[in-house]
């Protein structure tokens, strides 16, 4: 597995996929993403509102629209998939699905994030990464985790894999 993630174009829109392996059960990885105080922990974000099935929340990281996203729970299959409507202020909304796989040592995680607009997707792609990596340190170490240093390493990386996406 390749430790950058897969951009593609999605139409007119972008796409970004990892595939990552974590050494935790797919029940910690699911907690992970559905508990809020678990969630804060690697996002960095306050949840407000139900994480659960049709209910609709908000990740919070500071004050003002740009700073929160709205979120519309499409799915939810503990402990295996969850699929979330992701939505910025004033942007279409884009589709988040994440695939949790039992596998020898712990788990595979596949996010796919698609119908993100071509501006943002390459700071969409380095957040990612960088919640990704946080997560893996969260469910190791049960430390939390700050990602903005991780983020600005991998832009440059992920801005020249979208300029170079068919």
């Amino acid at each position: 597995m390749s430790d950058l993630g897969t951009v593609r174009r999605d139409g007119a829109l972008g796409a970004v996929r990892f595939t990552r392996h974590y050494a935790a059960t797919p029940e910690e990885l699911w907690s992970a993403w559905t508990e809020p105080d678990r969630i804060a922990r690697w996002l960095g974000a306050t949840v407000q509102g139900p994480v659960e099935r049709g209910a609709s929340f908000r990740l919070i990281w500071a004050e003002g629209a740009d700073n929160q996203v709205e979120l519309v729970v499409r799915s939810l299959e503990p402990p295996t998939r969850l699929e979330w409507e992701w939505t910025v202020a004033g942007e279409p909304p884009t589709v988040l699905r994440v695939d949790l796989v039992a596998a020898a040592g712990g788990t595979d995680l596949v996010l796919d994030h698609r119908g993100l607009p071509l501006a943002q997707y390459a700071g969409l792609a380095a957040g990612w990464h960088a919640y990704l990596d946080a997560l893996g340190a969260l469910v190791e170490s049960a430390q939390a985790v700050y990602w903005d240093e991780r983020f600005a390493a991998l832009l440059p990386a992920y801005r020249e894999r979208v300029a170079e996406s068919p």
